[in-house]
């Protein structure tokens, strides 16, 4: 596809946003049908890669009043996203997320502009065809991720593709409408590689990380080049029958280790939160320091300090341990085994090929994903991350307590790891949750915030971008 032609053809785009909600039609229930061989197609490691199946010729779509969808094929939509979506696109020379389809858009779902993002400087409404990097608040409640050694956080980029754009381009957006099929939103967190030069020599981080050059931009006058390495990235998708995305989010495996984690197959934990365990006697992470306790890692935003030293709570985003053992249904925790195991054959699969390939992708996983039962989903009724009686969301599929440790760092479990008052908001739905009568559009948010830009007259001027 070619570029996107100017900022005029951006800014008409972007201007008609708007939020959503979808009405599920009446049919049947039915169970996700179990699977026992969740692994890699060997043509995700051809090139080029080709993105999954997302539409009506997909596991997706229903037959005859069925869903015919496994919990393994979501995952597997997830890690061949995330292998298209990194392969260098030869047209281009970049990755597909830099190429050709995509754009780079802050907050507020803007185009990043030569030389800067500001509509009243003349020579600035050219697209920046560099990666830059302003926002290091995301690690969850607005906090900034540093590593164990400290001095500079990571910072975060947005990337949406034109499907996404298309479907927030009409106006105005009724309740019927929705982000179309292929719609993709990514964010992605980075390091400067000088961060990890405490653990890693320069060869070690180009063979172990992505890596690529990047604008870093401290205020609103300086500027500087950096070489940046990717520890983290959302794949946020839509596919047939889920309007709600697909949230998948993959790591990089040096980040941090598990609390509740194995090696092989789920084992259940009916023992409390400890804060006393120490959670790794590793010093390999780049977030944890080695025989740390629970108790003296943080779980929650430590203001003011500029190192970090925290923990993944659950592998994979799965649930565990007391007091969720004893309150979520047989049923939900059977679930739970199952998403567990999925995850785990798959990403040995995939990081078994990428490392015949010595992949850098190889030292990256698949952190899982979540998603919704929509076969008779009321999406009119709101959506909600809730996950344990008495207000549980029953529709709720895949890694139920999931978080990306670069950018769900500090609401985890939103301060509470034993769950006594927070169990219900524990996954991306606690955030991108929707209430009653909102739409499956306002489950982003940039595409919220830019909807406050135009519904308070703060909107592109289009005539300035011609």
């Amino acid at each position: 596809m070619e570029r996107f032609k100017s900022v005029a053809t951006v800014a008409l785009i972007l201007i008609g946003l708007s939020s959503i909600t979808t009405h599920a039609a009446e049919k049947s229930t039915a169970q996700y049908a179990s699977s026992t061989n969740c692994s890699a197609q060997s043509d995700w490691f051809k090139s080029p890669v080709k993105p999954p199946k997302e539409g009506k010729d997909s596991p997706f779509a229903f037959i005859k009043d069925q869903d015919p969808s496994t919990n393994c094929d979501f995952h597997q939509w997830s890690w061949q996203k995330f292998l298209y979506l990194t392969q260098i696109d030869k047209n281009t020379n970049q990755l597909v997320m830099f190429g050709d389809d995509y754009l780079q858009v802050n907050n507020e779902m803007m185009p990043y502009l030569e030389p800067w993002n500001d509509l009243l400087n003349p020579a600035g409404f050219k697209l920046s065809p560099n990666l830059i990097l302003d926002d290091t608040t995301q690690a969850g409640s607005h906090g900034e991720l540093f590593t164990k050694y400290g001095n500079q956080p990571a910072y975060y980029s947005i990337h949406i593709n034109r499907e996404f754009i298309k479907s927030a381009a009409k106006t105005p957006i009724t309740s019927s409408d929705q982000f179309s099929v292929g719609s993709v939103e990514i964010k992605a967190a980075w390091l400067a590689t000088d961060q990890l030069r405490a653990l890693y020599s320069e060869q070690e981080i180009d063979a172990q990380f992505y890596t690529r050059q990047a604008l870093i931009k401290a205020d609103n006058k300086t500027i500087r080049s950096s070489k940046v390495a990717l520890i983290g990235m959302h794949v946020v998708g839509v596919v047939e029958n889920h309007p709600e995305f697909i949230w998948a989010t993959f790591e990089h495996q040096a980040s941090t280790p598990d609390y509740y984690g194995s090696m092989s197959t789920f084992k259940k934990v009916t023992t409390a939160y400890d804060v006393n365990k120490v959670v790794s006697d590793s010093d390999n992470f780049i977030f944890y320091r080695k025989n740390t306790t629970a108790g003296d890692a943080s779980l929650s935003y430590p203001h003011g300090e500029t190192t970090t030293n925290t923990f993944r709570l659950y592998q994979y985003g799965v649930p565990n341990g007391a007091p969720y053992t004893t309150v979520a249904t047989a049923t939900q925790q059977n679930q739970d085994a199952e998403n567990f195991n999925n995850i785990q054959q798959l990403n040995h699969s995939v990081q078994q090929a990428l490392a015949a390939q010595t992949s850098p992708w190889q030292h990256y996983f698949y952190a899982g994903s979540v998603w919704l039962s929509t076969l008779d989903y009321q999406f009119s009724n709101g959506i909600s991350g809730n996950i344990v009686p008495p207000n549980a969301n029953d529709k709720l599929r895949g890694s139920l307590a999931l978080a990306n440790i670069t950018m769900e760092t500090y609401t985890q479990t939103y301060g509470d790891p034993n769950q006594t008052a927070n169990y219900s908001i524990n996954n991306c739905f606690a955030c991108h949750g929707i209430t009653a009568g909102k739409s499956t559009m306002a489950v982003s948010h940039i595409f919220n915030n830019f909807e406050k830009l135009r519904s308070t007259n703060k909107q592109l001027n289009v005539q300035l971008a011609q």
